[in-house]
């Protein structure tokens, strides 16, 4: 096996899990539980797959895009409430405000958004924590692992998208607290410092606290599916 057989980039789904190609642009594994609850896996296109699930995916793209739009006026209508009341304020006080209330609409954007997951697609967080196993035991054993290995790994992976919203809240933390630093050349030097300090928090997988909202512990049946996946992607892989 390459050294450089490395999965870069993986989804889950409501009933499985992608493993997309490297070597093969354009195409991916899937793995998926059918309706009579057996495993099914093929090597396909994006395209192919997206033809496919067209349906599926329109709707889910139009309730996002729906969410989004909603989310964004009533950010806007808030910033400019909260403008209008401190133009009158000093602008570091304006500054401060105006992080506080973003970490405060990201977050909480961020825990709607999966609370109600959780509630209506239980099944996709615990194929995301599925996915993550997996991919920490490969990178770990470099071979696919078997289920009794697999256990043992942790479901949160410190590539998950989820630590970018991580990574935003903290940033924005720190450079709050940061504006409380009189020197204005210290301010932007620890600005600076604690954003380097967060990303070296990331690349040591010591911020993924979030993922304890996006992942679900995964049972034996998302864990076989994310085990047969990564077997077809490997294979074809190397081919």
């Amino acid at each position: 096996m390459r050294k450089k057989l490395e999965v870069k980039e993986a989804h889950a789904t409501d009933n499985g899990i992608k493993f997309y190609s490297e070597r093969h642009k354009g195409y991916m594994a899937i793995s998926i539980v059918d309706e009579l609850g057996n495993i099914q896996t093929k090597w396909t296109t994006k395209k192919k797959y997206k033809k496919e699930e067209d349906k599926h995916i329109k709707i889910a793209n139009i309730k996002q895009l729906l969410i989004g739009v909603l989310w964004a006026i009533v950010w806007c209508i808030i910033w400019d409430i909260s403008y209008k009341c401190l133009m009158h304020r000093e602008n570091i006080i304006i500054i401060r405000f105006y992080l506080i209330e973003t970490i405060g609409v990201i977050l909480g954007e961020f825990f709607i958004v999966h609370c109600i997951g959780r509630k209506k697609r239980k099944d996709r967080y615990k194929f995301q924590g599925a996915e993550h196993m997996v991919l920490n035991a490969y990178k770990k054993l470099k071979r696919v692992p078997s289920l009794e290995e697999i256990r043992s790994y942790s479901r949160y992976d410190k590539s998950c998208g989820t630590n970018f919203t991580t990574q935003i809240v903290m940033n924005f933390s720190l450079i709050y607290l940061c504006t409380f630093i009189q020197n204005q050349f210290y301010m932007i030097i620890g600005m600076w410092i604690s954003n380097i300090l967060i990303l070296i928090l990331l690349q040591c997988g010591v911020l993924n606290f979030l993922q304890k909202f996006t992942t679900e512990e995964p049972t034996d049946k998302e864990l076989s599916v994310a085990i047969e996946g990564l077997n077809v992607w490997l294979k074809n892989e190397k081919n």
